[in-house]
């Protein structure tokens, strides 16, 4: 049952990022791309049909959530949540975005030089890497600090009590 609710907490952490990232592309317009990173990744595969940019998106969260508790046990908290939000963007800035054509950390990919209406598009890296490491640490803080509240933990093997 844990690993259900780490799961379903972190289907809520990506839920809260979805939003605001909807909120920025639809709603403000302030988002530096005009699909969600991994939509943008399906589409460089040619894969961002139907329901699956939405599955991939929960299905990352819900596991990394699992994963948090696997690599934390009862120590899991907010810093963890933070800790583990950030490693996760760093993958994203070093590995995912030079594969979606977005460049290492926004610099230099293919996307700056597409048309802003194009999906792939990505506009000001600056605001690309401060509105992703914020989305992130989002996460982060919501899988840090809702897990411990919800899901039983158990110490880890190994660990001092």
């Amino acid at each position: 049952m844990k690993w259900l609710k780490a799961a379903l907490v972190g289907a809520l952490g990506s839920l809260v990022m979805f939003a605001l990232m909807m909120l920025g592309i639809h709603g403000t317009g302030i988002a530096p791309f005009n699909l969600p990173p991994s939509a943008a990744f399906l589409e460089q595969v040619g894969l961002n049909v139907g329901p699956i940019p939405l599955l991939v998106h929960f299905g990352y969260g819900a596991t990394w959530s699992m994963v948090l508790i696997a690599l934390y046990g009862s120590d899991t908290d907010v810093r963890a949540g933070l800790t583990l939000a950030v490693a996760l963007w760093l993958f994203m800035m070093l590995v995912y975005s030079p594969l979606i054509g977005w460049g290492v950390f926004g610099f230099g990919g293919a996307a700056h030089g597409l048309s802003p209406d194009d999906p792939l598009y990505l506009g000001s890296p600056v605001k690309y890497l401060g509105a992703t490491l914020l989305l992130h640490l989002i996460y982060g803080a919501i899988i840090g600090g809702l897990t411990p509240a919800w899901v039983e933990l158990e110490a880890r093997e190994g660990a001092s009590v």
